[in-house]
């Protein structure tokens, strides 16, 4: 038997929050090139020292300034060649196109007193939780989102107060889902707390 709950807010039993999906693909995108070049980066430059040092052995007497500082120069730059190569190669074979079905995936709404959160690139995550267990609604925005004019919405799960909030960004206007999901939480967190399997009051739940 379903259980049919009457709302006292001004919202719909059902909402789905608006994603900006070419903001969000851009911003995904732009962060998986900084985490592929930045992981490749150190990498090659190592590997490039170790040719320049393997290949300056002769000259180690040498005392002309200029010619090793040439010579480390040109050797740098093949680095930084390898690590634009082996990064676009890392974001091309995987990371592109798990930025794309990350944005595609991106979905928030309300369903009566719960928050649902469906996210994830190649494996899809869809998770629901009643407002009860939902708290501490905030928006952050860094010099990335800053860039692609967007912000994170950041909310805590209080059975998981030991990890980290869950972070959804990509929303239209994220300031304005905070406020609406804080209205709305205020309105229906004990709604149908005297349903069975549910306690009676705040203080015993």
């Amino acid at each position: 038997m379903s259980l049919q709950l009457d709302f006292q807010d001004q919202y719909p039993r059902e909402i789905e929050f608006e994603i900006d999906r070419m903001k969000l693909l851009g911003y995904l995108s732009d962060q998986a090139k900084l985490g592929c070049f930045g992981i490749v980066f150190p990498f090659a430059i190592l590997i490039a020292f170790a040719f320049y040092r393997e290949a300056m052995a002769p000259f180690h007497k040498n005392d002309d300034i200029w010619f090793w500082f040439g010579w480390f120069s040109l050797y740098m730059l093949g680095g930084l060649a390898a690590c634009g190569v082996l990064g676009s190669v890392l974001y091309v074979s995987y990371f592109r196109r798990s930025a794309r079905l990350k944005a595609n995936n991106l979905r928030l709404m309300v369903d009566g007193c719960y928050l649902r959160l469906v996210s994830g690139g190649f494996v899809v995550i869809d998770q629901r939780f009643h407002f009860r267990e939902v708290s501490s609604y905030a928006t952050v925005q860094g010099p990335l989102l800053r860039r692609h004019k967007l912000k994170t919405l950041c909310f805590r799960i209080d059975r998981r107060m030991n990890s980290p909030a869950l972070l959804v960004t990509g929303l239209a206007d994220a300031d304005e889902v905070r406020d609406v999901l804080c209205e709305i939480d205020a309105a229906r967190e004990w709604a149908g707390s005297s349903s069975p399997g549910h306690s009676r009051s705040p203080s015993n739940g």
